[in-house]
């Protein structure tokens, strides 16, 4: 069906301009409304009934809550939101709460003044007494890795355990047998996830040797638990539970005297924009986080638009992404 972007396109003008003569919220030249119109009579437009039910004052804004905005895995995501909001004729608001629960809690309680219908609870940990408080004000929320369905609930659910079992895989098949990893904080759900399936896939082959030291999801916790990994051992790679950490790993080797990948493979998880571009460029597990971004602002949509607020489970696939950062293991280690 037709929407903002393809009114705007066809008639040369910004989705802005469509939306205000459409709106009636701002004065447009006569030549460029009488365009607008005419392409709008063409395509067959028609108002997404959703956002014009919601459209009276504040309550077409919906909210995002993202666990840090300076994480280079969240802004694509919120970007993607925004651009839906946009197509359908609505706002987005993105608030971050720095991994800290209770502002979690501050967010969810500003938006609620606010009055948005619905939000995107999109960090990695969420405690039960704000789903309840969404759930008590009828406010509908898609989660990340929440684990349950409900009415005004969603979830999408991120496949970690496939991400880490074609790292494994990659590593062995190259050759590798003592991997370290470098974990995310013990207290988010995710990097627990990302754990147990490290441990598992080393499970399953008794000519592996393993140790794992857990970090912050940052570049300097990945460079200080690289440290820690290559004190008194020899890893021949490194499993990083996000990129962030992979690249602080590599510039460990690197202070360490240690090549990548000619003396140790590393491996990061999400893909985000600047793996490629590290040196080497870093083979990571790609999260497709523009699809978590829209996949979350329809799931959002469709809740609001049911009379039931029936909720769904949505799957979010991983894969490898194979670069330069991996290599046979230096038989001299």
């Amino acid at each position: 069906m037709p929407n903002l972007k393809d009114i705007a396109e066809l008639s040369g003008v910004s989705i802005a301009t469509v939306s205000h003569v459409l709106n009636g919220t701002k004065r447009v030249r006569p030549e460029t409304e009488q365009r607008v119109r005419a392409v709008v009579e063409r395509l067959g437009y028609a108002p997404n009934l959703v956002a014009r039910r919601l459209a009276g004052g504040r309550a077409q804004l919906l909210g995002v809550v993202v666990s840090d905005i300076r994480n280079p895995f969240f802004p694509e995501i919120t970007a993607a939101f925004q651009d839906r909001a946009v197509l359908h004729d609505m706002d987005s608001l993105v608030i971050h709460t720095n991994y800290e629960s209770h502002r979690t809690l501050v967010a969810v309680r500003r938006l609620i003044g606010l009055q948005v219908p619905g939000v995107a609870i999109l960090t990695s940990q969420i405690e039960q007494s704000i789903i309840e408080f969404l759930r008590d004000n009828a406010v509908c929320a898609v989660y990340l890795d929440l684990g349950r369905v409900e009415s005004r609930i969603s979830n999408l659910a991120i496949d970690y355990e496939q991400g880490i079992a074609e790292a494994f895989a990659h590593l062995r098949e190259l050759g590798h047998r003592r991997i370290g990893l470098i974990g995310g904080p013990p207290a988010l759900h995710s990097a627990r996830r990302r754990k147990a399936a490290f441990v598992a896939q080393a499970a399953g082959h008794n000519d592996f040797e393993t140790k794992i030291v857990d970090a912050d999801f940052t570049v300097q916790g990945g460079y200080f638990a690289c440290a820690k990994l290559i004190a008194g051992w020899t890893p021949t790679a490194i499993v990083a539970a996000n990129d962030l950490m992979a690249i602080g790993a590599m510039h460990c080797s690197w202070d360490r005297g240690l090549r990548v990948p000619e003396d140790l493979s590393v491996v990061g998880f999400d893909d985000i924009t600047f793996a490629e571009y590290t040196q080497p460029s870093l083979t990571t597990v790609h999260v497709p986080r523009s699809r978590i971004g829209a996949l979350a602002f329809e799931s959002l949509l469709t809740m609001l638009s049911d009379p039931e607020h029936a909720g769904a489970q949505i799957a979010v696939t991983t894969t490898l992404i194979v670069r330069s950062s991996t290599a046979y293991p230096n038989p001299s280690r």
